[in-house]
């Protein structure tokens, strides 16, 4: 995985003030979509990240799984849970946008 596409991930997820999806991410970097994701898995691990990752079964969607990550710096466990939560809130938010104006014909 290259440092440099890690790195310009953290420091966008900084920037932002709030989670990001990959999709989000790949176009602020103008990277492609799979390495970024792939990226994101890399750095889940890493205390510094949260990285929420849920499967969207609608073959309509466009994508298998969405991935969000947020920047939660050296934080203790409590913050992390409150991180994840509000990735998974991006999840929910763009899964029910999506299903709201979904229309198969």
């Amino acid at each position: 995985m290259a440092a440099d596409l890690m790195e310009a991930i953290r420091a966008a997820l900084r920037a932002s003030g709030r989670p990001l999806t990959s999709s989000e991410l790949a176009a602020r970097l103008r990277r492609p979509h799979a390495e970024v994701e792939a990226a994101l898995v890399a750095l889940g691990p890493t205390p510094e990240l949260v990285v929420g990752e849920w499967p969207v079964g609608d073959p309509h969607f466009g994508l298998d799984r969405v991935v969000v990550a947020t920047w939660v710096g050296e934080a203790d466990e409590a913050a992390r849970q409150t991180a994840l939560a509000c990735c998974r809130q991006v999840y929910d938010d763009l899964l029910r946008d999506f299903l709201a104006s979904h229309r198969c014909v």
